[in-house]
């Protein structure tokens, strides 16, 4: 092969060689005359940047990443007797209180004839700096100790939004998933170079032109709400638990912002326990059943201008589409309906014949609504491995007689629960379509940066449609399936869903159950989606009876957080007994004269502040939310000498 430019290689091959000459007169310079031969231990070694941490959106640490060090005894560089050997192992046995003094003894005994032995993993730099106080730099011992530093990632709250919040590799730190993963680039930082002189004991560094200075990743900021993350963790476990269903996933998420407050995905284990092991909420595609039921009644009032007041024929029941029958999951003994009641009380068989009457003709027209929809549209969530929904198309091979009807009510597709939640957020956001997603800043520093996304949206259809959605939603809990929900202190609008999972095989069915909705109704805040998966259908299956609960609890323990700064008129249901907001606010101011404690009821800690409030309640083993800044408390929820539940907590507004 003929070399072009030998001139220009020759020179560069000159500047290599005279860099690298002054290289070594810089180190001659260091290294004393005695010591010449140290060069052939010199090294350049990799510093590891050091990684930015994770927020929650108040800037409560999610991951961190910390210094961590790693002791180990070189035996063969050094000669100590047993009398200093055994004075180490006392110093070693008081700092890390790990072992035994005599444990630490026979580990240095061991490594007498070995290298590196190891005799700590995961040591702080407080323990190394105790430990340097002690005979490490003193003779004989003087580099036999060998400390190695290494980065160590950490997860403050342990499991909570462990799965969202990722992991890394622990041989080379890089991202498996999550927000790890999705934002690593900005995370990771740069990786310096430092040269090393390096003796079996020793690793000295050398200051040099070679040389070049790590930094340290940005930090991320989230939109997660922690406090919000643990009630949703809470009240699917629950569920989970009670009807020992496979996995459940639950998502909250901001109406107009599409904030990710919370994500929680809870798994069975080999022990029988739940974990976070994989991100069903987004990455999992599920048939959604009557929850769909939604988008099918939103896309005839659309195109047909129809009313929620229209009727039809649920055929007590009892109905074929091509000679196929309509699957039920209930006894339906509906007849001759609105669209309102079929809605709410979730008939097949009604959505379905409303479906195929009107577009029978023209399917496609139905599926393009569905496209409008946003429901065919590959989710923009911050998320590693988020799949495309798939939704039947009437040119493909797979479309027959009775694709229409099934897809009518959530069979035949497969999307994920974000997905539909999106879409429910959307017809909350009055229409308007808003991207979900977890991140929201990036800071170097004491400079924040706003994490700029695509927000270009879309009104998926016309004001009056959503009108009526709203108007069926709010129906669901008022007469239909989601009535568990009625009682609550304020008004929730929502769908259940209970799908079949296995209808196409004759052993024992196995089914899916979900709600998914918002609130409050009137001026939606949050709209939540809850899945649980593969229950015990002997101690139930419906979306009604599993995963209503759940929401229900996760409603109002946001409510409990933050209700009472809802606007009142949008809350029209606040108690049993129909007492406003005002009146609750005012019944607040409780009269803290008598401090008398009653059992089973709730104290007084108005006007108490707030420091002294905590100790009273954790004393009596109340959890306590705290909203507002530090002070004098001036009003609690719930209302001293009410009775006490148990799995309520206590508000304290300051």
């Amino acid at each position: 092969m003929k070399i072009k430019h030998p001139l220009r290689l020759a020179i560069l091959a000159t500047c290599i060689l005279l860099l690298s000459f002054a290289v070594v007169i810089n180190l001659l310079t260091i290294i004393n005359d005695k010591n010449y031969e140290m060069v052939e231990h010199l090294k350049m070694i990799t510093i590891k940047a050091e990684r930015g941490n994770i927020y929650t959106h108040d800037y409560q640490l999610l991951a961190i990443t910390s210094n961590r060090y790693e002791l180990r005894f070189d035996g063969t560089y050094l000669s100590a007797n047993e009398s200093e050997l055994n004075k180490l192992a006392e110093n070693l046995s008081l700092i890390f209180k790990n072992k035994s003094k005599k444990q630490y003894f026979d580990d240095l005994i061991k490594a007498k004839k070995q290298k590196y032995f190891l005799l700590k993993r995961d040591a702080s730099l407080h323990q190394i700096e105790e430990l340097k106080k002690t005979s490490f730099y003193k003779k004989p011992l003087n580099g036999g100790l060998i400390v190695k530093q290494y980065l160590d990632r950490k997860k403050p709250n342990k499991n909570l939004a462990s799965r969202t919040i990722g992991d890394l590799f622990k041989d080379n730190n890089n991202p498996i998933y999550g927000l790890e993963y999705s934002y690593n680039l900005e995370l990771m930082g740069q990786d310096g170079k430092q040269l090393v002189l390096y003796e079996p004991g020793l690793n000295r560094h050398i200051n040099s032109p070679a040389n070049i200075n790590s930094s340290v990743g940005k930090d991320l900021i989230t939109t997660i709400e922690l406090s919000y993350q643990d009630i949703l963790e809470r009240a699917l476990l629950r569920q989970l638990e009670e009807f020992e269903a496979d996995f459940g996933t639950a998502i909250l998420m901001e109406v107009n912002s599409g904030k990710i407050k919370a994500l929680s995905n809870l798994k069975k284990t080999n022990d029988n326990k739940y974990a976070e092991t994989y991100n069903y909420g987004v990455a999992y595609q599920l048939e959604p059943g009557s929850t769909f039921k939604l988008a099918s009644i939103m896309a005839y009032l659309e195109d047909f201008n129809g009313s929620i007041e229209d009727t039809i024929d649920c055929k007590k029941g009892k109905y074929k589409f091509q000679g196929a029958p309509i699957s039920t999951i209930d006894s339906e003994e509906l007849g001759v309906v609105s669209l309102k009641e079929a809605f709410s009380k979730s008939s097949n068989i009604g959505i379905g014949r409303l479906i195929t009457k009107n577009y029978h003709n023209a399917p496609e027209k139905f599926i393009n609504r569905i496209y409008n929809f946003g429901l065919a549209n590959k989710s923009k969530i911050d998320l590693e491995k988020v799949p495309s929904p798939i939704i039947t198309s009437p040119s493909s091979k797979s479309w027959s007689g009775i694709s229409l009807p099934w897809m009518s009510y959530g069979y035949g597709i497969s999307i994920t629960a974000l997905d539909l939640l999106t879409f429910y957020n959307t017809v909350a956001n009055h229409g308007q379509m808003v991207y979900p997603h977890l991140g929201y800043a990036l800071r170097q520093g004491s400079k924040s940066y706003p994490i700029i996304r695509d927000n270009i949206s879309y009104q998926i259809c016309s004001e009056s449609t959503i009108k009526k959605a709203h108007s069926l939603l709010r129906e669901v809990v008022i007469n239909g399936t989601g009535q568990k929900l009625k009682t609550l202190s304020f008004e929730v609008s929502g769908k259940t869903g209970t799908t079949v999972k296995n209808y196409t095989k004759s052993k024992e069915k196995e089914y899916q159950a979900s709600f998914v909705g918002f609130f409050p109704s009137n001026n939606p805040i949050y709209s939540c989606i809850v899945v649980v998966d593969n229950p015990n259908v002997k101690k139930g299956y419906y979306g009604s009876q599993i995963a209503v609960p759940a929401f229900k609890e996760i409603a109002q323990e946001i409510y409990l957080q933050e209700g009472l700064s809802w606007n009142a008129n949008d809350s029209l249901f606040l108690t049993e007994h129909d007492v406003s907001i005002q009146e609750l606010i005012e019944d607040y101011h409780n009269n803290n004269s008598d401090q008398i404690i009653n059992e089973g009821f709730y104290p007084s800690v108005v006007g108490m502040h707030l420091t002294d409030a905590i100790k009273l309640l954790e004393k009596q083993g109340h959890k306590v939310i705290v909203r507002g800044k530090y002070g004098i408390v001036n009003k609690q929820y719930p209302k001293a000498n009410t009775e006490i539940k148990h799995d309520l907590a206590i508000t304290l507004f300051i």
